[in-house]
């Protein structure tokens, strides 16, 4: 009984400390950003030899660079984390984890995530070292100066798109640079919505995400600018059909999801409260890659 008992609290204690690493590494967050990257990775492949290696050396590469991002932030943040409902119990504000281990996890995972990304072309490599830089040392600071962090961050968000394509196609092309600025502009009204109702908590911690009306969030300007971005998205999306690398039908699904998108971000922007703007961030989950698959399948069809 005694060997059973001790056999059920290392399994707990594990469980537990994969469970706290999953959180370290925001491994949601993570596969979300990977999954876009393997997504432009496809578009841009086109009619090229399909490589599972190639894809799981893409994954790697850039899930343990996001990792290594989400570490280094949570690190800088720790003593703000705790501050907040939603963060005050992550493992390193709570001191379930070292930040000496994590600091060293940051790096492995970095040298490790860039070294993957290193095995396709120099680009790779280097977006996704800016991606990291960015992400941790620019942003995450920015987050208490004000809202300009917001779009700041928005471009190691938007990055995955491009190291894809870079993947693929050895360079910067301008295909890459479509699908990074579809993430860029995306990215503005899911996190407006997040911003929204996160608002108190974000205050609580001293962070300038949201601009602000005395004590209340500036709906005005989050609902103006959602629905500029949503409207932003309908000419971008439409943009993978004239570059030659999907279907007709394809453009017009992604444009129908780009109407549906600013049908929610008027709705928020008309009438600024909880369930909109749940409305919005969650229909915001579904579009990206919704639409990152959509122009794959159009590929493939448009070479058939």
């Amino acid at each position: 009984m005694k060997n059973q008992a001790t056999s059920q609290q290392e399994i707990n204690a594990t469980s537990s400390w994969l469970a706290d690493l999953a959180a370290l590494v925001k491994f949601r967050l993570s596969a979300t950003v990977v999954l876009s990257s393997v997504l432009a990775y496809l578009i841009a492949l086109g009619s090229g030899a399909f490589s599972w290696w190639a894809i799981t050396v893409l994954t790697l590469g850039g899930f343990l660079t996001t990792s290594a991002a989400n570490i280094l932030n949570e690190l800088l943040e720790k003593d703000y984390d705790v501050l907040m409902e939603r963060t005050k119990s992550r493992p390193l504000a709570t001191g379930r984890l070292n930040s000496s281990n994590a600091l060293l996890m940051a790096g492995f995972a970095s040298i490790g995530g860039i070294t993957f990304l290193a095995l396709f072309n120099p680009w790779t490599a280097f977006l996704g070292m800016v991606s990291l830089i960015s992400y941790a040392f620019v942003y995450t600071p920015l987050k208490r100066v004000g809202p300009i962090a917001v779009l700041v961050g928005a471009i190691p968000g938007a990055l995955p798109a491009l190291i894809g394509c870079a993947a693929a196609e050895g360079s910067i092309t301008t295909l890459g640079l479509t699908l990074f600025a579809i993430q860029f502009f995306w990215q503005l009204p899911h996190f407006y919505a997040i911003g929204y109702l996160g608002f108190d908590d974000y205050r609580k911690a001293g962070f300038k995400l949201v601009p602000a009306i005395g004590e209340e969030a500036d709906t005005a300007t989050l609902g103006r600018d959602a629905v500029a971005s949503t409207l932003i998205l309908l000419p971008l999306g439409v943009l993978p059909f004239f570059l030659g690398i999907t279907s007709l039908w394809a453009v017009l699904l992604v444009t129908l999801l780009g109407l549906a998108f600013t049908y929610f971000a008027m709705r928020f922007s008309r009438l600024p409260n909880r369930k909109t703007a749940l409305s919005m961030m969650f229909f915001s989950f579904a579009y990206l890659p919704l639409a990152f698959t959509i122009y794959w399948l159009g590929h493939q069809t448009a070479l058939i």
